[in-house]
């Protein structure tokens, strides 16, 4: 909820937040400019269906070893928890441009 407060009023955008337990269901049925998602939610056939989306991607976790990027997802922007507010708008311009 935070990412939808944050975004909302620093970009005016359209927000839609998923569970991870629904935010599969989104995918299929939406086409979405960027996708801000937890960095442990990406692995098996939601990693597929995440690059196969075309939608820019911008991570978020807790670990301090993903801060410098993940494995096999080259240039995609990865943004600390709790978030700093400025990082998190930059992050969603930036996958944006890509």
């Amino acid at each position: 909820m935070e990412v939808e407060a944050v975004l909302t009023e620093a970009l005016a955008c359209e927000v839609q937040v998923a569970t991870p337990h629904t935010y599969m269901v989104e995918l299929e049925s939406g086409w979405f400019d960027v996708i801000v998602i937890d960095s442990r939610l990406i692995g098996g056939e939601a990693g597929l269906r995440l690059r196969a989306s075309g939608s820019g991607l911008v991570f978020t976790t807790l670990s301090v070893e993903d801060m410098d990027g993940l494995k096999g997802w080259d240039g995609i922007s990865v943004v600390a928890k709790p978030f700093n507010d400025r990082h998190l708008v930059e992050a969603v311009k930036n996958a944006t441009q890509v």
